[in-house]
């Protein structure tokens, strides 16, 4: 049964639970002015696609990308990436990665595609990990960021630049990352990103940036409003990507996230460091506690000796009203790296609405598991 009361959220990395207030200002006035933007020549729809292409704007200055494609998710945009850049020859990603970047990639082996998962004993990939796999065969390169299982990040700038070098695709998964890091993508050829995490935007709405000189095939057929006396789907960018109505509200709100992201960066990651480091220097001084991360990113991993990552989380949220997430975060092979593919991990991740007293508030409740 769950609580229906508010909880201490400690599940940002799934969804932030803050929204700003301009967030939601700007998701509320597009609801109440409800259009297909660029489906009609009338002022309503022409003030819709206003909207939505001031925030492909401020996506192409905050990624340095000169094309952005508006998704539902950054699944969605992984799956555009992935599947509308492969031809043929051998794949690089890791065994670090998400569902959304494994399952697509797994499903190129239907089409011959070979596939190499990195893995090191410090679980940080280094431009001479990556040189040492590349070969002749490599087509393409799928790695994230930063990891939702414990907040470990790689190093996108130097492999990017070592990709660049090779003339190799370089897909990078930016779900944790953006709004948390400040990196030089100059030498990714795709990212992908939600608005819901790190950006302060709402669920059902992504995005895919990239370069102009990127040729993919299509994820989605349908209307775009252009090219309509054609049955085949049109080929320019954004239109032949963004297929059927776009999430008008979502993409406003996604705006005014950037904005307010950008203008507080430095609070909201100075907060989540030093929430994080209070968190792990008590998780450290107990006996039964495993801890999986080293980093303050605030994406914090741990065990309760034996116990079920999922009853951990049903007593805290059942008897303390803390809600966390556990079980497997859809990082299967990172998982069995780790040795805990059975037990899973708790994770707790931190917001910038979090205080100090909610941390206090999980270690007195952990300790009364000890």
């Amino acid at each position: 049964m769950f609580n229906s009361n508010p909880c201490i959220y400690l599940d940002n990395s799934a969804t932030s639970r803050f929204k700003p207030r301009s967030v939601i200002s700007a998701v509320e006035k597009e609801l109440k002015r409800s259009a297909n933007s660029g489906r009609a020549s009338h002022g309503e729809s022409l003030r819709a696609l206003l909207k939505i292409e001031e925030c492909r704007d401020k996506v192409r200055a905050l990624t340095g990308m000169n094309e952005v494609v508006f998704t539902k998710s950054a699944t969605e945009a992984l799956n555009l990436a992935i599947f509308g850049s492969y031809h043929k020859g051998e794949i690089i990603t890791s065994v670090y990665e998400h569902n959304s970047v494994l399952r697509p990639i797994e499903k190129l082996k239907d089409k011959g595609a070979t596939v190499v998962y990195l893995e090191t004993k410090n679980d940080l990939i280094t431009p001479q990990d990556l040189r040492r796999r590349i070969n002749k065969n490599t087509t393409l390169v799928v790695l994230q960021e930063m990891s939702n299982v414990n907040g470990n990040i790689q190093d996108i700038e130097s492999l990017g630049k070592l990709l660049a070098e090779y003339g190799i695709p370089f897909i990078v998964d930016c779900s944790q990352s953006m709004g948390h890091l400040k990196t030089n993508y100059k030498g990714v050829t795709m990212l992908a990103s939600p608005a819901h995490k790190g950006l302060h935007g709402v669920q059902g709405t992504g995005f895919l940036a990239f370069s102009g000189s990127v040729k993919l095939s299509p994820l989605i057929y349908g209307g775009t409003g252009t090219d309509s006396d054609k049955l085949t789907q049109p080929e320019t960018i954004p239109e032949g990507y963004e297929a059927g109505t776009l999430n008008t509200p979502g993409i406003a709100g996604l705006k005014e996230g950037i904005k307010y992201t950008e203008k507080h960066f430095n609070q909201i990651n100075k907060k989540i460091k030093e929430l994080s480091l209070e968190l792990i220097e008590e998780l450290k001084k107990m006996k039964n506690i495993k801890l999986y991360t080293n980093n303050l990113n605030g994406v914090i991993a741990f065990n309760v000796g034996d116990m079920p990552s999922t009853e951990v989380a049903d007593y805290l949220d059942q008897k303390h009203n803390i809600c966390v997430r556990a079980g497997l975060h859809c990082a299967p092979l990172y998982h069995k790296k780790l040795g805990t593919l059975r037990q899973g991990a708790v994770r707790v991740s931190f917001g910038v609405n979090n205080s100090r007293k909610e941390v206090e508030k999980v270690i007195q409740a952990l300790r009364t598991l000890g």
